[in-house]
């Protein structure tokens, strides 16, 4: 006769006292996945924002290469202007460099400009040679829109550019730029206020530089 030895397991109370507990546990495992997914999202689109401001700036002082209507011909920026002009609108920055024909002096210029979309636009004509269109310098993704807004946008519309030191003759020798960047997450909830609405879904970073103007 077989003598039957107790062996370990678990009862089937065991178990299902144990789903409760294993569902909490799949549920925290759950939306700590999903809070790192949304922190490393927000963290990428804020380095892109920083990056893509960064970029707008070297562009005003450097200038926009667009080919082939840029080939062979000095990228017109603040570093290579002989002139500069802040339009009244206070949204749209002229450039215009040396040109040793003074008759085709006004043939070449370049205008950086803040659109209705609040992106910086650039437009320039270099002798004969127009841009065909007005090209995108911030932001550097395709627009997209959340809710109502641009995902990107420039919030200091009429302050980016300012005079910080004229000439003896009123020409601008240097040009301060200021870019106030905001990048949108997600849409404001409803019965969010506007206060909560920008700490929650939304960052913003300023940057500031002043840049003398090459040949004034």
């Amino acid at each position: 006769m077989k003598i039957l030895k107790s062996q370990k397991g678990v009862s089937l109370i065991e178990v299902i006292a144990g789903i409760p507990l294993a569902t909490l546990v799949f549920a925290i495992f759950t939306i700590s996945v999903l809070h790192f997914i949304t922190t490393f999202e927000e963290t990428r689109l804020y380095t892109k924002l920083q990056e893509d401001l960064f970029n707008a700036i070297e562009t005003m002082r450097y200038g926009y290469a667009y080919e082939p209507h840029t080939d062979n011909e000095g990228l017109i920026g603040l570093m290579t202007a002989d002139s500069v002009n802040i339009w009244s609108s206070r949204n749209t920055l002229e450039m215009r460099p040396i040109v040793i024909n003074q008759t085709l002096k006004k043939d070449y210029w370049c205008t950086i400009t803040l659109n209705d979309d609040n992106h910086l636009e650039v437009y320039a004509k270099y002798g004969l040679k127009n841009f065909p269109e007005r090209k995108i310098v911030f932001p550097s993704t395709p627009k997209k829109m959340i809710g109502r807004e641009p995902q990107f946008k420039i919030l200091n519309r009429g302050n980016i550019w300012t005079v910080e030191k004229m000439s003896y003759n009123k020409k601008p020798l240097m040009i301060k730029i200021q870019l106030e960047g905001q990048v949108r997450f997600r849409e404001r909830r409803r019965g969010q206020t506007r206060e909560d609405d920008i700490r929650q879904n939304t960052r913003t970073i300023k940057y500031e530089t002043s840049v003398f103007i090459g040949n004034a």
